[in-house]
């Protein structure tokens, strides 16, 4: 079956739950040796650049694309805040362990601990 007329265009999707819309879909052809050209759209939703990496992972008969390293973006971000508000390591590791006895309490109760 020859699907070049569909090649790098964009497809509504019409799988729904509860009612909604789950996602859009694109359509991408395979190379002789396996690449595939990720569309524009989905390489700046998913902030992926020149050099970048991406895992697929499947779970159960779906497979997902995501960027590795958006975690440490994250959290360089968090890192960068925290420097230019001038908390120092102590401060922020208490903070968070009150924080971690709270949800502690709050989760499985006073007296367990």
């Amino acid at each position: 079956m020859n699907f070049e007329h569909l090649r790098n265009s964009y497809i509504e999707s019409e799988r729904l739950l509860n009612g909604e819309k789950l996602g859009d879909a694109y359509v991408c052809k395979v190379t002789s040796v396996g690449q595939v050209t990720l569309p524009k759209e989905v390489r700046k939703k998913l902030e992926i650049g020149k050099d970048d990496y991406i895992i697929i992972e499947r779970i159960g008969d779906t497979y997902f694309i995501r960027k590795i390293g958006a975690e440490w973006d994250w959290l360089e971000k968090i890192r960068d805040k925290v420097k230019k508000s001038g908390i120092t390591k102590e401060k922020l590791d208490k903070i968070i362990e009150e924080a971690r006895e709270e949800v502690w309490r709050e989760t499985y109760g006073k007296g367990l601990r």
